[in-house]
């Protein structure tokens, strides 16, 4: 079966076709594990600003910063469009570390590109609404659980 067959068939197989997709991001966010580890725990800069003076030009770090946020635009994008279910996205990446970390220099950015990464910040947004919508589901349970004892 060639590709076009494969997508075909997951495309009416919703739970093949999110699993598909959740795999393929799995393996990118893997193939960028430094720029990851870099971003957590090397990025040093408070604002725009600093970040183009300590990692402007073809630096490592500047690719790496753009490829961490990169993976998180295009997860944005997917996740707004549906094309992967929230609830299994977030059950396996968090994107909150990274915003938190990304904000003040992507506002810094946004001065002369507005809209640049705002997939990402969208991202963000809904996984902090799908977390406060996972503990009260979770704080529910509980209770029910609970009352039945």
């Amino acid at each position: 079966m060639d590709q076009a067959d494969r997508l075909k068939k997951n495309k009416t197989n919703p739970k093949t076709y999110n699993t598909d997709t959740l795999l393929r991001l799995y393996q990118i966010y893997d193939n960028h594990r430094n720029a990851i580890l870099w971003f957590l725990e090397g990025l040093d800069a408070i604002d725009y600003n600093e970040y183009l003076e300590k990692y402007s030009g073809a630096s490592s770090e500047r690719s790496y910063f753009i490829a961490v946020c990169g993976f998180f635009e295009l997860s944005g994008v997917l996740v707004s469009h549906g094309l992967i279910y929230e609830n299994l996205y977030f059950d396996m990446f968090n994107p909150t570390p990274f915003w938190n970390k990304a904000k003040p220099i992507v506002e810094g950015m946004r001065t002369k590109r507005p809209h640049i990464y705002e997939n990402f910040e969208s991202l963000n947004n809904k996984r902090l609404s799908w977390t406060k919508k996972s503990r009260r589901n979770s704080e529910s349970k509980l209770l029910v659980e609970h009352k039945k004892k």
